[in-house]
């Protein structure tokens, strides 16, 4: 049995989902919050570190895993297509693609990606950043009250693991738009596929400025009346039961969440245009989300069904005294489930890597690392004493070669020369320099013969593909051929079968369109690909079939 906590930090509030996560099921068992003063003189900084440390020394909670999430605001995020689905060749591609496709130094940025799914024979790949500078930041005031998550999510997209618990047909598409303090958040699925995440600066904050602003009222008393009116009014909708003041306020509420919901209805077009399919249904969660009428008001301004969420699903259990809290609390089980390993499909991104791996165990880790350091001295220690003894191994061996040299040299000289070296004392590089004269005599006669063999296989189709290759494969692509395969057909066609290796997949992508190209071949196929065991070399077996064209050796 493991105790997960998600943590979801927010600008109204700081929550806490406790879950405990068995063999074969999991509950969520707790909910605690801690509302945040709205303190303009303390920084947020400071304000919020010390409301999270008082949850959790009142609440007295541990935890084997904490989760939580970086707001959507200060992430930026890249869908990227890809040609191929192979996730080894992904991660070797996607960030050199990125560096291209961004405004800004990825030094200076702490990356992650997932696979998303298919899209029109392309594999989508999502990509998300911060700063790593605000990623520093974030986790030291965390890390400064005994905080220390080991999993960063983005809360938007936490949305994601989610979907198994919501009720959806096949080939809709759904969405959950959780209305929180300074932002709602909208998350888009289809089939169990994310399609799209999005955070919208708008939020609860918003109405209650907004009545503060129009009927000339602190932040504090304009909150208070939000709170207590806390009602969204629709078209028709009957007010009788209000007193003036309230319905007064109803009204402005309702004015300010017109343009909430303008902006979530610019963003919900934006998707429709770009997916051509329209959303099914809506699932409304977030404190926001609770105020009466906001679901029918969001109904009739986007033309979508919009209900307020419900969770089921035969492995999730929830204490049922915090379903009336359901709606507060799912931003921090959706981040919270992250940690349930029985999760299929699930967001996967994490910022805790590189400089801000999670690290539970340091004295552990010394201990090891102390280790693997007198081990690495005792293995220098063992190289040095056996490149000396090399050393004057290989010496010995130089010169049992040099006259082993002189031996095969004699040999195959004539009983005229032979007599003539036997007479003197020629040193070795006069016996070397000879030798080489020879050598290139007998050069110049293999290519003579070399010429010959040309003229005779003037017809071959195996040199023939290999002359083609030669000429058209542009230097821009480097590869090696490790083996080169020709079986000849009576017609005098054959089949290719090459294997290369290259720096990358899409050095070899790039090297089968070329051979597409090429006359000489058609019926191109990629048999196997993989990277080369211990080493960053990649390497394919293509097989080609080669047509011949009467185009002779020259």
């Amino acid at each position: 049995m493991q105790k997960i906590i998600g943590l979801d930090i927010g600008s109204y509030s700081v929550k806490a989902i406790e879950i405990i996560n068995s063999f074969k099921s999991y509950e969520i068992t707790n909910y605690y919050y801690n509302v945040i003063p709205p303190i303009d003189e303390i920084d947020p900084n400071i304000l919020i570190p010390t409301c999270l440390e008082q949850l959790f020394q009142e609440n007295k909670l541990g935890a084997d895993r904490i989760l939580t999430a970086l707001s959507g605001q200060y992430i930026s995020s890249r869908l990227i297509p890809f040609n191929f689905a192979d996730p080894r060749k992904i991660e070797a591609a996607v960030y050199s693609v990125i560096e291209d496709s961004v405004p800004f130094n990825l030094e200076e940025m702490i990356a992650d990606h997932q696979l998303i799914g298919q899209l029109h024979d392309k594999t989508l790949v999502l990509v998300v950043m911060t700063k790593k500078s605000f990623m520093q930041s974030f986790l030291r005031h965390l890390q400064q009250v005994a905080i220390d998550p080991k999993i960063v999510d983005v809360d938007s997209l936490a949305f994601f693991n989610l979907f198994p618990h919501i009720n959806t047909k096949p080939n809709k598409l759904y969405g959950i738009v959780d209305i929180g303090h300074e932002k709602t958040s909208v998350c888009i699925l289809q089939d169990g596929v994310l399609r799209m995440f999005r955070s919208i600066n708008l939020g609860g904050r918003y109405l209650t400025d907004f009545l503060a602003r129009d009927l000339e009222l602190s932040y504090s008393e304009a909150q208070r009346l939000k709170h207590r009116v806390s009602r969204i009014l629709t078209a028709g909708a009957d007010i009788s039961g209000l007193s003036p003041e309230d319905a007064e306020v109803a009204r402005r509420l309702s004015s300010a969440f017109q343009t909430l919901a303008k902006e979530l209805g610019r963003t919900l077009y934006s998707f429709k245009k770009w997916e051509k399919t329209p959303l099914h249904k809506i699932h409304l969660s977030g404190g926001s989300s609770v105020m009466q009428g906001v679901d029918r008001y969001l109904t009739e301004f986007l033309e979508i069904d919009c209900e307020a969420i419900t969770i089921a699903n035969s492995n999730l259990k929830i204490n049922s005294a915090l379903l009336p809290q359901l709606p507060s609390m799912i931003q921090g089980i959706a981040v919270g489930l992250r940690g349930v390993t029985s999760l299929k499909r699930h967001s996967q991104i994490n910022f805790r890597k590189g400089p801000f791996a999670y690290i539970q165990d340091y004295e552990s880790i010394f201990r090891w690392a102390n280790l693997a350091c007198k081990m690495i001295g005792f293995a220098m220690l063992l190289m040095t004493i056996s490149y000396a003894v090399k050393y004057f191994a290989f010496n010995r061996e130089i010169t049992s070669l040099k006259e082993h040299f002189k031996e095969e040299f004699l040999a195959e000289l004539t009983p005229e020369l032979q007599k003539k070296y036997k007479s003197g004392a020629f040193p070795f590089a006069k016996i070397s320099t000879d030798a080489q004269s020879i050598i290139g005599d007998h050069t110049q006669n293999l290519n003579r013969a070399i010429d010959g063999f040309m003229q005779t296989n003037a017809d071959s189709g195996a040199l023939l593909s290999l002359k083609e290759i030669s000429e058209h494969l542009p230097a821009a692509i480097k590869i090696n051929v490790v083996e080169y395969r020709f079986e000849t057909r009576p017609d005098g066609s054959g089949k290719l079968v090459l294997r290369i290796e290259a720096d990358s997949f899409d050095i070899i992508a790039k090297f089968q369109k070329s051979l597409k190209e090429m006359p000489l071949f058609d019926q191109i196929e990629e048999k196997s690909s993989d990277s080369k065991p211990g080493a960053e070399v990649k390497v394919a077996v293509i097989e080609a079939h080669y047509i011949p064209k009467n185009k002779p050796l020259s």
